[in-house]
């Protein structure tokens, strides 16, 4: 383990871009962002006017709205019932949470930012919905309804028109289901059946008319469903079916499978093309414009990079053990952390997505799993899932040779997972 000190200096302001699979819906771009929690009867436009912070399975991170924002990162410590507030600013945990429960993995920012979901990954359905005004949970309940028995809800899919979200099942090697949620009333409020098992990463296509779900047990495929009747249309067999994306206009929907990416019409549902890429299965982020994807590949210790327009395998570049997702730079798009998240890897590698290139490995914990930019960009949060800590890297220098890190030693838990930045309670009372 090793850490550094914290230098206090003036940081010059980098020019806000958006990054990653994340943009602003037209409707909503002439908006000011406004933070609060969904409420009942809202409209289209009212929802969309609502700050969105959630980046995992959304293509929507509205950055301009929190810019300048104190905030905090927090960590999902799953072998440990807590959650770790980090003060990145000083380079600590500065407390935890108490969950209760063990099992916490993912961290969800509900749309409006004032309550967040941490989603569970052992074979319970229990989730926890956190206050971000106080920093405490506020309520527990489990998933499973309509005699279901939900297991491992893990990764939530949030809407972007309307109150709702879905979550899937993704240890159940014998039933696939997926459950609306509620952003409003933050409970569950129908479970659907589908043809395949373990449901992973559901995401809604942008009018919301569509919900596509990968599912990571046998049979594996991706199964659509119409929002509307919510029922299933088809399901598609995919050979090693797993993690999912959305392409930031709206137009594909993607899962990662074995040697290949699938590509689906998300207005349509229609199968488009699988493209053969080596080893696979790794999460896939990208690029605001669209114009390209980033697939891990787990097997082959790489990343692929995908043009979009000719939806072609374009390069493989070399990265480390487990390959798994990148995590671009909000203020500095050009450049992202790319987490290796090999039990025996304490490496993150930055991927230059100009030049599709590595351009430097840095070492953190063991397991890097998750990571979290602030809305400047200047820091980044990496939880390391095989250690009792995570870590924070420097991200502020223009030149991403630069970036390195500040500690490796941020107080967590055993299986820290996922990771969000959040406004802090009083940055977020200032603006309700």
């Amino acid at each position: 383990m090793k850490s550094k000190s914290i230098i206090t200096a003036s940081v010059c302001t980098l020019t806000l871009l958006a990054g990653a699979t994340f943009i602003s819906l037209e409707a909503n771009s002439a908006s000011v962002k406004k933070f609060g929690a969904p409420t009942e009867g809202m409209s289209t436009e009212e929802y969309q006017a609502l700050v969105f912070l959630d980046p995992q399975n959304t293509t929507r991170m509205d950055w301009d709205a929190v810019q300048g924002m104190d905030g905090n990162f927090l960590i999902d410590n799953q072998g440990e019932p807590t959650v770790s507030v980090v003060d990145y600013e000083k380079g600590v945990t500065s407390r935890k949470i108490d969950m209760g429960e063990t099992g916490n993995h993912h961290l969800w920012v509900i749309p409006g930012a004032r309550y967040v979901w941490s989603s569970q990954r052992y074979e319970s359905d229990q989730f926890w919905t956190i206050d971000l005004t106080t920093q405490e949970v506020v309520d527990k309940f489990s998933v499973s309804m309509n005699g279901t028995n939900v297991i491992a809800p893990l990764h939530v899919g949030f809407a972007y028109t309307q109150p709702l979200a879905v979550v899937g099942n993704i240890l159940d090697k014998e039933h696939g289901y997926l459950t609306f949620l509620s952003t409003v009333t933050r409970r569950p409020i129908e479970t659907i059946e589908l043809s395949c098992h373990g449901a992973r990463d559901a995401m809604f296509n942008l009018d919301d008319s569509l919900i596509f779900s990968t599912c990571q047990q046998e049979p594996k495929g991706v199964s659509i469903i119409d929002v509307a009747t919510r029922k299933e249309i088809k399901m598609v067999p995919v050979s090693g079916s797993r993690a999912g994306a959305m392409t930031a206009d709206g137009k594909y929907f993607m899962a990662a499978a074995k040697g290949a990416i699938v590509v689906f019409d998300a207005n349509t549902g229609d199968l488009i093309k699988s493209i053969e890429v080596p080893g696979g299965g790794g999460n896939i982020t990208c690029l605001s414009d669209s114009s390209k994807c980033y697939g891990g590949l787990r097997k082959a210790e790489a990343v692929a990079v995908i043009d979009m327009n000719t939806l072609e395998l374009t390069k493989v570049i070399e990265t480390g053990p487990d390959a798994n997702r990148l995590y671009i730079n909000p203020a500095n798009p050009r450049y992202g952390l790319f987490a290796n998240e090999g039990g025996k890897s304490d490496i993150v590698t930055v991927i230059d997505t100009q030049e599709d290139v590595a351009v430097k490995d840095i070492i953190t914990g063991l397991g890097p799993h998750n990571i979290a930019f602030n809305p400047e960009g200047t820091r980044a949060a990496v939880t390391t899932k095989k250690e009792t800590v995570a870590s924070l890297i420097d991200t502020s220098s223009a030149d991403p040779m630069e970036w390195d890190i500040i500690t490796t030693e941020l107080s967590a838990g055993i299986q820290n997972n996922g990771v969000r930045w959040v406004p802090s309670p009083e940055a977020l009372k200032a603006v309700l």
